[in-house]
C-alpha cells in the first residue's frame, strides 16, 4: 500500500520563551482536523536532591543551555514545589539524590500564547547490568514496514512485554503507537497497525535476562515496557520539541492495574518494569503552566 505522508508540523505560533516555532500550515480540511491533535513534547533529564522531609532541595537539568529559557524557568519553578514521600532507611528518613526524566507537552492556545505541561516524571535509570531487573539479551531488530507505510513514515511503538522465568516472551502488546508524520485520516489505523505488527512480531523471539537477585527474583513472570523507534537516528538525550500524533492507549489483560498513570514515552530507551512503583514516590499532582 502506498501512502502519501506529510511530516508532522510543529504546533502553531507560541511564545519564543518556550521555543515552539511558528509554522505555515497548508492542508486539506481533514488534515487540519488532525493537526489540532498534534502534540509537541520535550524530554528533559536531570537529577534532584530530596531532603529527609521529602521536599526538593535542588534541581539540576542536563544540557540546560540547550533548553529554551522559558522552559528552564517553568521546570525549575514547578519541580522546586514538589513533595515526595520521605525515603526511609533503617527506620530513619534520609536525604537522597535521584535521577529525573520529565516529559513536557507544549500546546498553542487560540490567542497565540503557549501552555506547557509536565505530563509525566520518572525517577529511575535503566542499568542493563542490574541483577534485580529484567534486561534484554538478544533478538532481531524489527523490520521497517516499508510495503505497508512507504519509506517516509516514522513512528514510536511502546510495547508491553510479559517475560517468563525462562527469559522467553509469553505475551506482547503495542501499548501505544505515536506517529511522527501525518497521514490521511482513513490511513491512520492501518499505519499504526503496520508499525505495531512489525514491532510485536520481532519481539516474540527475543530473550531476556530475568532478575537473579532482590525481591523480584522469585516471580514466575515479569511485565516490562520497551520502546521501539521507527525514526531517523537522533540524539535521544538532546532536549528539543518533537511533534507527533499520539495514539490511543491499549491495556493488557495480563498487567495488573498500575498504582499511578504512566506515560510510556517519558522513559528512556531500555527495559522498564511495569505494574509497580519504583524510585522516589511523588506526592504532588503534576500540573501545567
Amino acid at each position: 500500500m502506498k501512502v502519501a505522508w506529510q511530516w508532522v508540523l510543529a504546533l502553531g505560533v507560541a511564545t519564543v520563551a518556550v521555543g515552539l516555532a511558528a509554522q505555515d500550515v497548508h492542508a486539506a480540511p481533514s488534515m487540519r482536523a488532525l493537526q489540532s491533535q498534534v502534540e509537541s513534547s520535550m524530554r528533559i533529564k536531570g537529577s534532584l536532591d530530596i531532603g529527609a522531609d521529602g521536599r526538593v532541595a535542588a534541581v539540576r537539568l542536563d544540557r540546560e543551555s540547550a533548553i529554551p529559557a522559558g522552559v528552564v524557568t517553568f521546570v525549575k519553578d514547578s519541580v522546586e514545589q514538589w513533595e515526595f514521600e520521605p525515603t526511609v532507611r533503617d527506620g530513619q528518613s534520609v536525604a537522597i539524590t535521584t535521577p529525573m526524566t520529565l516529559r513536557l507537552i507544549g500546546k498553542t492556545l487560540d490567542d497565540g500564547s503557549a501552555r506547557v505541561e509536565i505530563r509525566h516524571a520518572s525517577f529511575v535509570d535503566y542499568d542493563a547490568n542490574d541483577p534485580t531487573i529484567v534486561a534484554r539479551e538478544r533478538g532481531s531488530v524489527p523490520t521497517f514496514p516499508t510495503r505497508r507505510v512507504g519509506r517516509d513514515a516514522a513512528a514510536d511503538v511502546f510495547l508491553l512485554i510479559q517475560v517468563g522465568r525462562d527469559g522467553k516472551v509469553r505475551n506482547v502488546l503495542a501499548e501505544q503507537v505515536n506517529l511522527r508524520v501525518l497521514v490521511s485520516p482513513r490511513e491512520i489505523a492501518s499505519a499504526r497497525a503496520a508499525f505495531a505488527d512489525s514491532a510485536t512480531q520481532a519481539v516474540r523471539d527475543w530473550h531476556f535476562r530475568v532478575p537473579t537477585q532482590g525481591p523480584r527474583a522469585a516471580r514466575d513472570t515479569w511485565v516490562v515496557r520497551f520502546p521501539v523507534r521507527f525514526a531517523p537516528p537522533a540524539d535521544r538525550n538532546a532536549p528539543r520539541w518533537e511533534p507527533y500524533l499520539p495514539g490511543p492507549r491499549n491495556t493488557a489483560p495480563w498487567l495488573a492495574p498500575e498504582p499511578q498513570l504512566v506515560a510510556p514515552d517519558a522513559l528512556d530507551d531500555g527495559v522498564y518494569l511495569a505494574g509497580e512503583e519504583t524510585g522516589p514516590q511523588l506526592k504532588t499532582t503534576l500540573g501545567q503552566g
